[in-house]
């Protein structure tokens, strides 16, 4: 289960589309597939973005997930909300993105960011600072978050978006990079440390709500 998170963005996956259009589009309805793509499509593009970085990626990406769910609709059973069921589509496909163009890389090897080590095992979570703050929490409810997000690694930022907008927990992240949660631990504490340290606050946009 995914912790609790209270970002617009995470609140755009939460939306429940009516009975009979989930109905009619099990069946194949394009109407019905239009008012899904309606619902959900801004939340898949703007994870998809933060993922990768790049509206190319975003793209590609909200295109192959509704493919998917058109593909794989007839046999949704509802275990998990249609949201959340969708999101994990989109990000597969969001990871499958960057290892097909070679973005996915697991080792930062900037001097730019020398800072960050990759830690031991542990269970430890002293070593890790929480990072559920107002800053955190912009990074998911900001207009323009590319911006800030791209002056990270890509695996930095892949894993914190997950972790701080989505709200997977570091165990769900490492079974998706194929790591430990304490690797997962070390780039979020790391990525917000780099960040605070680095990003102007005249940079930072004030949080925006829904209109």
């Amino acid at each position: 289960m995914h912790g609790r998170n209270s970002s617009i963005q995470y609140q755009r996956f939460q939306q429940v589309v009516a009975e009979d259009v989930l109905r009619d589009a099990k069946r194949g309805d394009s109407r019905a597939h239009g008012q899904l793509y309606k619902t959900y499509s801004r939340a898949i593009f703007t994870l998809a973005l933060g993922i990768c970085g790049s509206t190319e990626c975003a793209e590609d990406v909200l295109h192959n997930t509704f493919i998917q769910l058109i593909n794989k609709l007839p046999s949704y059973e509802g275990r998990a909300p249609l949201g959340m069921w969708l999101r994990q589509i989109a990000v597969n496909e969001s990871l499958m993105y960057l290892r097909k163009h070679k973005k996915h890389n697991v080792v930062v090897s900037s001097d730019e960011f020398s800072f960050f080590e990759q830690v031991q095992d542990t269970d430890d979570d002293q070593h890790f600072p929480s990072s559920s703050d107002d800053f955190a929490q912009r990074l998911g409810d900001q207009t323009d978050m590319t911006t800030l997000l791209n002056k990270l690694p890509e695996d930095m930022r892949m894993i914190l978006w997950l972790k701080e907008v989505e709200g997977y927990t570091h165990n769900e992240i490492a079974g998706l990079v194929d790591k430990t949660p304490s690797y997962s631990k070390s780039v979020v504490a790391r990525a917000l440390q780099f960040l605070r340290e680095r990003i102007p606050q005249s940079e930072l946009l004030p949080t925006v709500g829904e209109h």
